[in-house]
């Protein structure tokens, strides 16, 4: 071959006969296509062939798409949003019955007074409490106690004190009743500090029935202060040996120097709106979990890979 090129270059081709160029020409031809055939072996072994869009194919690992659930087994699974469904239509119904019962209180608050019945048991009851009613006696200052720490709900400025709880002797009743006379601030206290508010005639106001709202925890730490931390009807009753009565006296019942009346508050909880909300939102996002699951389940996440690679090199 490198003969044959010389001889080429050198024109010693045109002193040859004629067969003996066409064998040479055939020759050159023939080494040509073994030429390029090796190129081609090379240059596919070192760098693959580019396939055409349509060509190409997506090589897969797994499924694209995997439904899961294809033979029901994910639809147990509902249950979960359909519990928290449940209980958020339960507590929109909470909410209403909670609604209307701060409706009922505060229209007891608003009714006109009622005398104390002859059985002062009666007022005990749940269903009577924030009843307005009519009160007449003389206080028993000896055996004052206190309900702390509170704040004063009358005063643009809060600040702490105690509820001022004084016995008071019914008239042309052999019963004593507790009656909650207002809010003092805790330096105000001692009821030396307070004798102008000390009333010693009879009196007569219109008091709001309450009931116990707690076991007076820790009680036997403020004992020798006779202070309580909860109204506990039944406790204080036995400390200032009366009946287990007790009312919230009104504003105007409030004297100069002695406690602020007027310190009732209708105070239930009512924290369904925040309950709905907890309960919709976890069904929401519950069952979309389980719709992205079994529904609408993502691609494996080596056949986005592939793509995103694929992608890039377009």
């Amino acid at each position: 071959m490198t003969r044959l090129i010389k001889m080429i270059f050198n024109k010693e081709l045109i002193k040859m006969p004629r067969h003996i160029m066409q064998l040479c020409h055939h020759h050159l031809k023939l080494s040509n296509q073994m030429i390029i055939q090796s190129s081609r072996r090379y240059s596919s072994s070192q760098n693959p062939i580019k396939l055409s869009t349509k060509m190409r194919q997506t090589p897969r690992e797994k499924p694209a798409l995997r439904k899961r659930g294809a033979d029901g087994s994910g639809i147990p699974l509902l249950i979960i949003p359909l519990t928290c469904v449940g209980l958020g239509i339960w507590q929109v119904r909470r909410k209403d019955w909670k609604s209307k019962l701060i409706a009922d209180l505060e229209d007891k608050m608003a009714r006109p007074p009622i005398p104390l019945p002859q059985n002062l048991n009666e007022l005990n009851k749940p269903d009577n409490e924030y009843v307005r009613v009519m009160v007449k006696g003389s206080f028993d200052h000896s055996r004052e106690l206190f309900i702390g720490p509170r704040q004063d709900h009358n005063a643009e400025k809060k600040y702490m004190g105690v509820y001022v709880v004084t016995p008071l002797k019914l008239a042309g009743r052999p019963e004593t009743i507790l009656v909650n006379r207002g809010h003092v601030p805790w330096k105000m206290q001692p009821h030396q500090l307070r004798q102008a508010g000390q009333v010693e005639e009879e009196v007569e106001f219109v008091g709001v029935v309450r009931v116990t709202e707690g076991k007076s925890l820790g009680a036997s730490l403020l004992e020798e202060k006779h202070c309580y931390p909860n109204r506990d009807v039944e406790e204080l009753a036995a400390m200032a040996q009366t009946e287990p009565v007790f009312v919230d006296a009104d504003i105007n019942s409030t004297v100069p120097g002695g406690p602020i009346g007027g310190q009732t508050r209708v105070q239930i909880r009512d924290e369904h709106l925040s309950y709905i909300i907890t309960w919709f939102s976890l069904a929401a996002i519950t069952y979309f979990i389980w719709w992205r699951t079994y529904k609408n389940p993502k691609p494996h996440k080596s056949i986005i890979a592939f793509l995103k690679k694929e992608h890039s090199r377009l």
